[in-house]
């Protein structure tokens, strides 16, 4: 009786842009939906409840996403960390994600299993079952505020949203990498190594000629396969060409192989040689 009195007395108005009223009114939202769902039969009425499955997943984007606008304002520097999500595939990396990890959650904290994925199901299922509670905590933590004081974050909501904030993060890495194929910390450190190999091989092929900039600027085809040669071959080659013993004209000294008796056995190589070279198949590259 005297939350319904409170409820009438302090709710806010719904064209109210603050974040605690933006939520009430998308939670209350929200609420409906459910009810409705639980109560329609989807054998008697299939296109019905499918338009209220897609408008239940909608309604629960929108609370998630005010609710980390409210995170943001409320512990700005107390959020879990998300450096992960850059593991993730790009088609992975979208704004219906959160919506998608709470309906698998739900689904998974009430017993459902993720099809051809039993063993990560059973592994996820008590932390689904915590994090669905926490996300009640913090819905009714959000809603008791909202008819109390618009403009006040109280400490006991403050550590609510803390709380579901770090078990949400953790549940996404555990979902998303059930699902998908998600990079080790091995794995992405050594595509980091590669990267950061191919960049410096275009910087310095840029300087000693082998690669011209209006090759880069067109996006020649040869540079796919240029650049990885060209990373794997640069052990080989000198810093800058000289003259290398026996040789007759400047050469890469590492792409000249001598004979046993002494002469070479390629002829010299030059810089133009080299980027021609690299450019062909691999078994024709000189030895």
């Amino acid at each position: 009786m005297m939350n319904r009195f409170r409820k009438w007395l302090y709710k806010p108005k719904r064209s109210d842009p603050q974040l605690l009223a933006r939520f009430y009114y998308a939670d209350e939202e929200l609420n409906q939906v459910a009810a409705e769902l639980d109560s329609l039969d989807g054998r008697k009425d299939p296109q019905r409840c499918t338009l209220l499955v897609s408008q239940f997943r909608s309604c629960q984007d929108n609370v998630l996403n005010i609710i980390n606008q409210i995170m943001d304002e409320c512990i700005p520097q107390d959020r879990a960390p998300r450096d992960f999500c850059v593991k993730f595939p790009e088609e992975i990396r979208h704004d219906n994600l959160a919506g998608q990890l709470w309906f698998g959650a739900e689904c998974l904290a009430a017993g459902s299993i993720i099809m051809n994925r039993e063993l990560e199901s059973m592994a996820m299922r008590p932390l689904a079952k915590e994090l669905t509670r926490s996300l009640e905590d913090v819905r009714g933590a959000l809603r008791d505020q909202a008819l109390r004081d618009l403009n006040t974050y109280t400490e006991k909501m403050r550590e609510a949203l803390r709380h579901f904030d770090v078990l949400f993060a953790e549940f996404e890495l555990s979902y998303v990498s059930a699902m998908v194929p998600v990079k080790s910390p091995r794995e992405y450190y050594v595509q980091q190594e590669v990267i950061v190999l191919f960049c410096e091989t275009v910087e310095r092929a840029l300087d000693f000629g082998y690669l011209t900039q209006d090759m880069i600027d067109d996006y020649e085809p040869a540079l796919m396969f240029s650049i990885p040669r060209l990373a794997i071959v640069w052990p080989l080659l000198p810093a800058h060409p000289r003259t290398c013993p026996g040789a007759t004209a400047p050469v890469a000294c590492g792409m000249v192989v001598r004979s046993s008796s002494g002469a070479l056995a390629h002829p010299p190589v030059s810089r133009q040689g080299v980027i021609s070279a690299l450019l062909r198949p691999l078994p024709e590259l000189p030895l």
